[in-house]
C-alpha cells in the first residue's frame, strides 16, 4: 500500500515529538517507506531528482535523526 506524501509528512511530525531511542528508529522507518514507495535514494542523483518533493522530505527526515 502506498502512503501519500501528506500521510508520511503527518507521521513525521508525530514521530518528531517522540523520545529517543524510539524517535530515531521511527524516523528510519519513514525513510525506508520513502525509499521503497518513492525510490528516494540514488547513488548519482541529478539536480531534478534532488528537487522532487519526496526527496526533500526524505532529506528533512534524515537530518532530524540523532546519530
Amino acid at each position: 500500500m502506498t502512503n501519500t506524501l501528506n500521510q508520511i509528512r503527518e507521521k513525521y511530525i508525530e514521530v518528531d515529538r517522540m523520545e529517543e531511542p524510539g524517535r530515531t528508529n521511527q524516523l528510519v522507518n519513514l525513510m525506508n517507506v520513502l525509499e521503497e514507495e518513492y525510490q528516494t535514494h540514488q547513488l548519482n542523483p541529478t539536480k531534478e531528482f534532488l528537487e522532487r518533493e519526496e526527496v526533500k522530505l526524505y532529506k528533512q527526515i534524515s537530518m532530524a535523526r540523532d546519530i
